[in-house]
């Protein structure tokens, strides 16, 4: 059986192994405090990086919206560019429809008058020189033909004498309806949330 000594001794060598023990579990626990500082330090950058790719996020959802609402006006300014080119062109054919018409009645008119200028021309040399032969053999008769005249003129201030009809009928070309005012586009795109 064992002393009183050897038990004690026991013990103290026991305690002297406990406290080893306590030494390190002392140490561990030193090494975890400073492993959890380092990870709450972790955990701080990580909260402000969450942070960072947030505002990112919002600032690029922010750039998208004002693409989308930027492409959206373009299209709507494009699409009523595309209406008012077709609208030109429609009035351009009309112009052109009527500049044809002008033309073909100018040239018209200018065939007409040369071949009238040439006529009249003739019967005025000769109604002139049968006037002046029947003036100078029938005296009588020129008389009764200036009475005739004037009578013929009173006639025409209440009765003026029917005109003949144009020669020329104009007819209109068509001409397209009216384009509507360009749509109203905003020079900013719209804000979101105070500023």
């Amino acid at each position: 059986m064992a002393s009183a000594t050897d038990f004690l001794n026991e013990l103290k060598g026991a305690n002297s192994r406990l406290d080893g023990v306590n030494t390190r579990l002392d140490a561990i626990t030193t090494r975890i405090d400073g492993t959890n500082t380092r990870l709450d330090t972790v955990n701080n950058k990580l909260d402000a990086l969450k942070a960072s790719t947030d505002a990112v996020r919002a600032a690029v959802e922010q750039v998208d919206k004002t693409l989308q609402w930027g492409f959206t006006e373009l299209i709507t300014l494009g699409i009523y560019t595309n209406q008012a080119l077709a609208q030109n062109a429609k009035q351009n054919d009309t112009m052109i429809c009527i500049l044809e018409h002008i033309s073909q009645n100018t040239c018209s008119l200018l065939n007409e008058s040369h071949l009238q200028t040439g006529l009249q021309t003739n019967i005025n040399k000769n109604t002139t020189l049968l006037a002046d032969l029947y003036a100078a053999t029938h005296a009588d008769a020129a008389l009764t033909r200036e009475r005739m005249e004037e009578l013929r003129k009173q006639i025409e201030v209440c009765c003026p004498p029917r005109l003949p009809e144009p020669v020329c009928g104009y007819v209109p070309c068509d001409k397209p309806d009216r384009l509507g005012d360009p749509p109203r586009v905003d020079p900013q795109p719209p804000r979101e949330g105070p500023n």
